[in-house]
């Protein structure tokens, strides 16, 4: 049976507005509400027709909702539905560092790999180590869907869990020091960056060189200031968004006093 043609969206905006804009409103419109990830939708020429535009403003619009990651065409067959991007949420109530990584389902992630080795000079100085000390580096992979979406490489000093190879890295790293090294982790730093892949996360990742990739940097201290992890995880950006719910605490709905300072301007300037 014939998959019946979605009803299109009529054009929405301002006399003002550009109506590429216009159309990929409408675009978006069809797209969350009616279609599904891999649907096609209607070809550029259907579209000219329907909406009496030129051809140029239907692949400007068109060209948008692919640059966000709605759409990707396919040469020789049209433009589809994209699936949604995964949210990544960056706190949980939980645990404050149940987030990322730490909260996917442990049947989508493998580890990849594990050594102890001397720390890089990078790791060196995260981690505050002597030169001499080494460390324990993970990488795991997660794979939600059968292809790998996200990669981390963590760096724990040996000294504070000298036997974590020997256990299983299936669960978060932190929570396997935690328990086996009782050493709490209370506090975390973490800096996302937007880079593109090299050629060796590329590879790890299946993309192009080039590819845009979320890079989350994680370090984790312990209540004595001690530094117990960092990890670097990298999130391909077409398959993932960031999510933060924020929440404004009793301390932040006290009043603030606030002065203000009047500066002279005049001679001694």
């Amino acid at each position: 049976m014939t998959k019946a043609s979605p009803t299109l969206h009529p054009l929405r905006g301002a006399d003002s507005t550009p109506l590429w804009l216009q159309l990929k409103h409408a675009l978006r419109d069809l797209v969350t509400f009616d279609l599904q990830p891999g649907d096609r939708i209607p070809t550029e020429v259907e579209l000219c027709e329907y909406y009496d535009l030129s051809r140029i403003t239907v692949r400007q619009a068109i060209s948008a909702l692919v640059d966000e990651g709605l759409l990707h065409k396919q040469q020789g067959r049209g433009t589809f539905v994209l699936a949604s991007r995964l949210a990544e949420p960056l706190a949980d109530p939980e645990h404050f560092l149940l987030s990322g990584f730490d909260a996917e389902d442990p049947e989508h992630i493998r580890v990849y790999s594990v050594e102890t080795v001397p720390a890089p000079d990078w790791i060196t100085a995260k981690l505050r180590l002597r030169s001499s000390e080494q460390v324990h580096k993970v990488r795991k992979v997660l794979s939600p869907d059968g292809y790998p979406a996200a990669f981390r490489t963590s760096f724990i000093p040996v000294r504070i869990a000298p036997r974590l190879p020997q256990t299983d890295l299936s669960q978060p790293l932190y929570a396997l020091v935690e328990k086996l090294y009782g050493v709490d982790a209370v506090e975390a730093d973490e800096v996302i960056e937007f880079i593109t892949a090299d050629e060796f996360r590329a590879g790890m990742l299946s993309v192009s060189v080039g590819h845009p990739l979320i890079l989350v940097e994680r370090i984790i201290y312990s209540g004595a200031g001690e530094v117990l992890e960092c990890s670097r995880a990298y999130y391909r950006a077409d398959l993932f968004r960031l999510r933060h719910r924020m929440r404004r605490t009793e301390e932040m709905s006290q009043p603030r006093r606030v002065t203000v300072e009047s500066a002279s301007v005049g001679a001694g300037k």
